[in-house]
Parts: structure tokens; sequence; C-alpha cells
């Protein structure tokens, strides 16, 4: 622990360096001196595998048991990077990218369904040589998490579901079409009000170039919900019951995009699953409480 301790104080150096990049008119930049921080603190490397022709880029760090944690739709690899500067010196952690998001090749033509996302991860693994793994997610990676226990759970010894999406509940439809996108502050603000109970600061700067990143996006994500939903594994209603190996379901309990009744019908549909509640919470603990998630998830993988 004494090299987190350490590292907070680079972090803080170089988030202030970024943010001064960031008013100096270089976003993007300041965005990879941020994340160059996080990946040095949580002892982890950015690394790439080709699996079909396709780049799948993925960070890769510490030692012992081999723990899997999948981002979110519209999210990044980067999305575990700060919990795991809490997971590494316990376990080997793998966090990879999901095939059309973040720093993964854009090829539209390609199927992005769940089922999809799951094969193309279980040829990853194997690549890796992973034979058995913790594995978990958060929202569309918890999706992903839970299809990929049930088509293989001979390969799950756990498995984590933070905000997952996958299952329908009234008055839900998961992967619904967006009619708008992010045009304004005031729509990224009002977009962060869901996503986070407490909003983070961010710069104009940045969030001018994150509007403009959402924009350019937005066709594509519609075209993959739309692969989602007439894909297979698009709902695991009624399935989730064959996975009996122990599951930590965690939500926030103010989640505005995958709200907590899907989390509790998760928790009654898996038979040896417990649940943990955020009060208050959002959609994204990995993000809002780093270092509380990643002491949820070491206990209960530790228990």
């Amino acid at each position: 622990m004494k090299r987190i301790g350490i590292a907070a104080v680079l972090v803080f150096a170089i988030v202030g360096i970024a943010l001064g990049v960031v008013y100096h008119g270089y976003p993007q930049a300041a965005l990879k001196a941020i994340n160059i921080a996080y990946e040095w603190r949580a002892g982890v490397k950015a690394k790439s595998m080709e699996i079909d022709g396709y780049e799948v880029p993925y960070y890769e760090g510490g030692e012992g048991e081999t723990l899997v944690l999948i981002h979110g739709f519209g999210d990044s690899m980067v999305s575990f990077l700060q919990t795991s500067a809490f997971l590494t010196e316990k376990y080997r952690v793998i966090l990879p990218g999901v095939q059309g998001f973040g720093e993964t090749s854009k090829v539209l033509d390609r199927d992005h369904s769940i089922r999809t996302q799951v094969e193309t991860f279980h040829k990853f693994f194997q690549k890796l040589g992973l034979k058995e793994f913790y594995l978990g997610g958060n929202s569309m990676g918890g999706h992903i998490s839970a299809a990929y226990a049930l088509r293989y759970p001979n390969e799950i010894k756990r498995l984590i579901l933070l905000n997952a999406a996958g299952l329908r509940v009234p008055g839900e439809l998961p992967y619904s079409h967006s009619e708008e996108s992010i045009e304004t502050e005031a729509d990224f603000d009002k977009y962060l009000g869901k996503v986070f109970v407490k909003k983070p600061w961010v710069p104009g700067p940045l969030k001018s170039y994150l509007i403009e990143k959402w924009k350019e996006n937005h066709d594509s994500y519609n075209l993959i919900k739309e692969q989602i939903r007439r894909g297979q594994d698009y709902l695991l209603n009624g399935r989730v019951s064959a996975f009996t190996k122990k599951t930590l379901v965690l939500w926030g309990r103010q989640d505005r995009i995958v709200r907590l009744a899907i989390g509790e019908a998760y928790h009654k549909d898996l038979p040896n699953s417990q649940m943990e509640i955020y009060d208050p919470g959002g959609h994204s603990p990995q993000y809002e409480f780093p270092e509380r998630t990643a002491k949820t998830i070491l206990q209960f993988l530790e228990e």
C-alpha cells in the first residue's frame, strides 16, 4: 500500500499539470496525462491483442489469481483504472476494451451483439491462457460478464455485477434508441446527473472535447444498441438462475441508467448471490467510489 500513498503525490502533481494543459486548449493531452498517472498508480501496462483481425486493447498488471473487469457502454478500458490501484497488489488484473468503444477499432459493419462480445472475449481469454478466473463488469460490461458466465460457467470462479444491464423489468427497455445526442454543456451536466449522485467537476475545455466525442459517436452508439437488441443474449431473464457460483451484485441506489430494480432481479434470480447497495450511489461505483468499490470486491473474493 506504500506505492499507492507515494503515487498519490505524483497523481496530484500530474493532474495539476494536466489541468493546466486543458486550459491551454489541449484536453486530449490532459486526459492522456491523467490516465498515465492512474496507470502508474495501479501498476498496469497498456497492451493489445488481435482477435479475428480486430485489435483488442487492454490493461494488465499485478500478481496472483486473475481478475477481469469489463467496462460499460460508451466507456473504455480506463473505467476500472482507479479501482485497480487497490486490487493489483493481490490479483492479476486485466481491463479489456469492448469492441466498438474507447480505443478499439471502429468496424461498424461488424456485429456488436452481446453474444459476439462474449465469443470475442472467449478467444481473448484463451490467447491469454486463462483457464479459471474471476469476472466482473459495470453496466453493459456486467451484462457481458453474466452472459459469459452462462455460456462458459466452468471458467468463472466468481462473478461480479456492478449496476449490470441484461435483465428487463417493467417500465424498462434496455439499450433503447437515443433520439438526442449530447449537444450542449447543459446536456452534458444532465447526463452526469444520471450517472453520478455527486457530479464530478469537469473543466470547460475538457467538457467541450467530451461533448464533441459523444456527438461523433452518437449514430454508431445507436447502431450498436440496435445490434444488441436484435442479437443473442440481449435479455437474460429466466436464464441467470443457471449460474450457481458465488456472485456479487453491487448497485448504487440512485442509479438512473440501470435502475436498482434490475439489480434486485439479478439478486433474486441468482441462487448464490449477495447484494451490496451503495446509498447514496450512482451508476458507476468504480468512478464514484474507487477505493470503496475495490474493498467490496476484495472482501467478496476473499471471504
